[in-house]
C-alpha cells in the first residue's frame, strides 16, 4: 500500500512544477521520505525533483513503457518512502491520444489509483472557475480529483471570489493558493525549462517556493497545506500491490563491466531507468564530463552520449582537443559507443548554432548538424530496426521519443531506424549506424527496450576481453 498524490494541471504552463516542488520540499522538511515522479518522457522536471526531494526521480510513461513497466517501476521505487508525489504531463487529460488517456497523466492515475490535485491557473476568472473545475470532474468519473490549487491570484478579494464559487458548485477543497509573483520564475529555452544543473538561481527560487506551504490546519490559509494533502493522501491508500518481473535484470554471474557515460552540463538527458537497469543488469556506470575533462576513463567497454545540449557549449567542447581526440581514438579501437540526439551532435564533424558559427564536434560521423528555431521532429514515435546490428536485430521494434531543434545534413546515410508516427502518419528513415557506433535523435527507454541494454552490457564485455588479449 503506497501514500500517493498526482499534481496534474488544466494545461502546460498552469504551474504544476512550481507547486510540486513546494510539496516535495515541504514535504522533505517536514521529515517525511519523499519520492517523486514525473509523468512522460520529460528529462528537466526530474532534475529539479531530485534536487528538491534529495532522491532520483523516475518517468512514468504507460505509452512508452507499458502498464506493466509502469507498475512495476513504481512499486519499486516507492519501497521505504513516506509518500509518492506524481508531477503530470500538460493538461489532465492530454497524452498521446485524442480520444483516450493513453500517454498522459489521467491513464497514470487509473493505474496507479491515485487521487489528483488539480492545478488551476485562475488569473481573470472569478465564477468561471468552477465550470473549468466541473469540467475536469465530469470528462472521466474514474478520476478522483480530490481538491485544486489556485494559482497567480491577483488578490486576498479575488481568492474570496474564487473560493466561494468552487466550494458552491464543486464541493472540493481548496487545498492551496499561490499569489501572482514574478519573483518565482524558472528560465526556459528551447526544450522547455533549463536543467536544475544550470539554473544559478534554484536554491533561490526553491527558497522562495518555501513560503507557499504551511502545516498549519487554518482553513482560510493562503498557502498550499501539507497537511491536509497528506491527509487526503493517506485517506486513499489502496491495495495496489502488482508483482511483475518486468524490470528484472537478465540474470548473470559475470564480473562487471565498466561503461562510461557522459555527464555534465551539457550532456544530462538519461532516464533514471536506464542507468538503473544498466547497472543492475551488471554495468559499473562511469560519469564523465566531455567539457571538462581531458581524457576518457580507463579500463571501459562502452561509451553512453545521452541527450542534451551540446550546441549551448559548443565553443567549450570544440576547445577540449584532447577529449575530442580520446573519444575518437577509442571508438577507432572498437569500442561499443550508443548516442541519443545530443550524443548524435557530439558525434558529429560539427555544428552550426543559431548565431551562425560552425563548431568541431567529434567527427565520428560525417555531416554537419545545423540548428533550427523551429521544432524538426517531436513527440512518440514507434522505431523498427532495419538491420542487424550490435545492438538490435532487424524487425526488433520498440517506441521511444524525440524532441529535437536541428536537422543532420547527411540523414540517411547509414540509417539504423524506421521511424513511424502515428498521430501525423509519417514515417522516415533515421539515425546512424556503421560497425561499434549507433547514433540516433530517438530517445529509447530500456524498460520498453531491454535488449539494447543487454546487448551492449554484452558488447561491452566482449570489447574488455579483446582489449585484455592484446
Amino acid at each position: 500500500m503506497q501514500t500517493k498524490i498526482i499534481i496534474a494541471g488544466t494545461h502546460s504552463g498552469v504551474g504544476k512544477t512550481s507547486v510540486a516542488l513546494s510539496i516535495m520540499q515541504g514535504f522533505r522538511g517536514m521529515g517525511i521520505k519523499v519520492r517523486a515522479f514525473k509523468v512522460g518522457p520529460d528529462y528537466i522536471d526530474p532534475s529539479y525533483h531530485a534536487v528538491a526531494t534529495g532522491l532520483p526521480s523516475h518517468n512514468l510513461d504507460d505509452w512508452m513503457m507499458g502498464k506493466e513497466q509502469v507498475c512495476a517501476l513504481f512499486q519499486k521505487e516507492t519501497v521505504g518512502c513516506d509518500i509518492a508525489v506524481i508531477e503530470g504531463v500538460m493538461g489532465l487529460f492530454d497524452g498521446f491520444s485524442n480520444t483516450s488517456d493513453e500517454g498522459g497523466t489521467a491513464n497514470i492515475a487509473k493505474i496507479l489509483q491515485a487521487p489528483v490535485i488539480l492545478v488551476v491557473d485562475a488569473g481573470r476568472m472569478a465564477r468561471s472557475v468552477a465550470a473549468v473545475i466541473k469540467g475536469y470532474q465530469t470528462l472521466d468519473s474514474d478520476i478522483h480529483i480530490c481538491g485544486v490549487i489556485l494559482n497567480r491570484v491577483a488578490s486576498q478579494g479575488h481568492l474570496d471570489m474564487l473560493k466561494e464559487s468552487v466550494q458552491f458548485y464543486n464541493q472540493i477543497p481548496v487545498l492551496g493558493v499561490i499569489f501572482k509573483d514574478e519573483t518565482i520564475f524558472i528560465p526556459e529555452r528551447h526544450l522547455g525549462l533549463t536543467t536544475a544543473s544550470e539554473n544559478d538561481d534554484l536554491k533561490t527560487c526553491l527558497n522562495e517556493l518555501k513560503k507557499y506551504t504551511t502545516t498549519e490546519d487554518d482553513n482560510d490559509s493562503t498557502q498550499i497545506n501539507l497537511n491536509k494533502i497528506l491527509k487526503i493522501a493517506q485517506e486513499s491508500k489502496n491495495n495496489f500491490f502488482f508483482k511483475s518481473d518486468a524490470i528484472s535484470p537478465q540474470r548473470t554471474l559475470k564480473k562487471s563491466v565498466r561503461i562510461a557515460y557522459a555527464k555534465d552540463k551539457a550532456f544530462q538527458f538519461y532516464y533514471q531507468a536506464n542507468l538503473d537497469f544498466l547497472e543492475s543488469c551488471g554495468a559499473t556506470l562511469i560519469p564523465f564530463s566531455p567539457l571538462n575533462d581531458t581524457q576518457l576513463p580507463e579500463d571501459i567497454g562502452a561509451l553512453y552520449f545521452g541527450g542534451g545540449f551540446p550546441e549551448v557549449y559548443a565553443k567549450e567542447i570544440e576547445e577540449n582537443v584532447s577529449m575530442r581526440e580520446s573519444v575518437q581514438n577509442l571508438i577507432k579501437q572498437g569500442i561499443p559507443t550508443y548516442a541519443e540526439c545530443g550524443g548524435l551532435i557530439y558525434l558529429a564533424e560539427s555544428v552550426k548554432v543559431l548565431s551562425g558559427e560552425v563548431y568541431n564536434m567529434a567527427g565520428i560521423i560525417s555531416g554537419q548538424i545545423e540548428m533550427t528555431e523551429k521544432l524538426v521532429h517531436f513527440g512518440y514515435c514507434e522505431n523498427q530496426i532495419l538491420k542487424k546490428c550490435f545492438l538490435g536485430d532487424a524487425g526488433d521494434s520498440f517506441r521511444g521519443h524525440e524532441f529535437h531543434y536541428s536537422r543532420w545534413s547527411d540523414e540517411g546515410t547509414h540509417s539504423i531506424h524506421e521511424v513511424k508516427k502515428k498521430r501525423r502518419r509519417s514515417q522516415r528513415l533515421e539515425g546512424y549506424c556503421s560497425n561499434n557506433v549507433l547514433a540516433s535523435y530517438v530517445h529509447c527507454h530500456f524498460l520498453s527496450y531491454p535488449k539494447r541494454a543487454h546487448m551492449l552490457i554484452q558488447r561491452a564485455r566482449d570489447y574488455m576481453k579483446r582489449a585484455n588479449k592484446k
